[in-house]
């Protein structure tokens, strides 16, 4: 055989195994679910996060029709078109479809014989949701959120300001006018999924929430063909702190790197259970470096602060430098944070410690005047008892 023989058998032989290993990832592929957000359009979901869960995978839109409101609809298709696939499944929902799926969850709760099992449904991931408990527009509903026991892996995924999935704790005069600059369709943009800078909190009943964070603040956006990068940034450092106040985070880590959530597969430190990248417990603020939570679960540094984010005229930039100045004060009080959290002012505080100042003078005068009168009184009785004397003796001698 000469050696143009040769090689042409040994490109035969050799085809069939180039096959097998570039239709490899095939045999892994599953079937992507998607449920669709209100009045979208089919295969919407499915593009999120530049469409990293159908890159590799067969996905199929769950375009329900329903109210705005009713999350029932798109429940019960997504488990007629789960009954009907083969093989390994990954739910995904957006928005209203989110919530459906967690219905579905609920459901799976009260009726096991209708759950998939956990071998097959690779991975829940549910974003933009309204039920999401760290700052989800229902999450206060009766209703709302998880089961106490669901076996499978989830991954509840946020952008940070999202109008429907990140709203306040509380009222505050800065998250107020963010959130009105909110968006909720950020999604669709750009995003990577797999971003070793994304911040993740595993929670007890194994769900893994993902903050993405925002580049800038919503309220702040407008603003970007008008000013310079470098000032934009100086603005956002100086008002993300006071907009943050009003929210109550998880501890939330960078989930570093090696992540692939398009095919079910966690970050090596989630999946070993591990505390991700290795890092200690990092909090979110301003710039996204480690600090502590800004929430109830730190207080602020003075009365002034919390006032501050309540008034109306917090906007001028010299009460924000009054702000900063008095964040290094120590003479806060629990009592204080409570009672200014129930609505008193900082004009009250000062009538108050009047009022106070007004009572302790008032004592003291009363004093004086108890001490005064003591020191007639005593007067009164020595001259008493000298005219006593004189009529029980008679005149003194000369």
């Amino acid at each position: 055989m000469n050696g143009t023989a040769r090689r042409v058998l040994a490109a035969a032989i050799a085809l069939p195994a180039a096959t097998v290993v570039s239709h490899a990832p095939a045999a892994s592929a599953a079937t992507v679910l998607a449920v669709e957000g209100t009045l979208q359009p089919t295969r919407t979901t499915q593009t999120a996060f530049n469409g990293a869960f159908c890159a590799q995978n067969t996905c199929r839109s769950i375009n329900n029709a329903r109210t705005p409101f009713d999350v029932r609809p798109g429940s019960l298709q997504l488990q007629a078109a789960l009954d009907s696939t083969p093989g390994d499944v990954i739910l995904m929902g957006f928005s209203l479809g989110a919530a459906s799926i967690y219905d579905r969850l609920r459901e799976w709760e009260d009726e096991p014989d209708l759950a998939p099992d956990p071998q097959r449904l690779r991975l829940i991931v549910t974003f933009g949701n309204p039920e999401n408990k760290y700052g989800g527009d229902d999450r206060g509903n009766p209703y709302a959120g998880l089961p106490e026991v669901q076996p499978y892996p989830h991954l509840d995924v946020t952008m940070q300001y999202d109008s429907v999935a990140d709203r306040a704790t509380r009222w505050g005069w800065y998250s107020a006018v963010n959130s009105a600059f909110a968006r909720h369709f950020d999604y669709f943009k750009p995003s990577d999924i797999n971003d070793p800078d994304n911040l993740v909190y595993r929670d007890d009943g194994g769900t893994t929430y993902m903050l993405i964070e925002a580049d800038v603040l919503p309220m702040l956006k407008w603003m970007a063909g008008f000013v310079p990068a470098e000032r934009m940034a100086e603005l956002d450092a100086k008002y993300r702190p006071l907009v943050e106040r009003d929210y109550d985070r998880p501890e939330y880590v960078e989930q570093g790197a090696g992540a692939d959530w398009g095919n079910g597969n966690l970050p090596p430190a989630l999946a070993g259970g591990d505390d991700p990248a290795g890092q200690d417990e990092q909090r979110l603020d301003d710039s996204g470096s480690e600090t502590t939570t800004l929430g109830v679960e730190s207080q602020p540094s003075d009365h002034q602060v919390l006032t501050r984010r309540t008034d109306s005229d917090a906007d001028d930039d010299e009460a924000v430098d009054e702000i900063d100045d008095v964040e290094a004060s120590d003479h806060v009080t629990e009592w204080d944070v409570a009672r200014l959290r129930a609505g008193a002012t900082t004009d009250d505080d000062s009538d108050d410690a009047g009022h106070d100042d007004g009572g302790e003078a008032v004592s003291e005068n009363k004093s004086s005047d108890s001490a005064d009168g003591a020191g007639a009184g005593a007067g009164q009785d020595d001259a008493d008892a000298e005219d006593a004397r004189k009529r029980d003796t008679g005149p003194a001698a000369p």
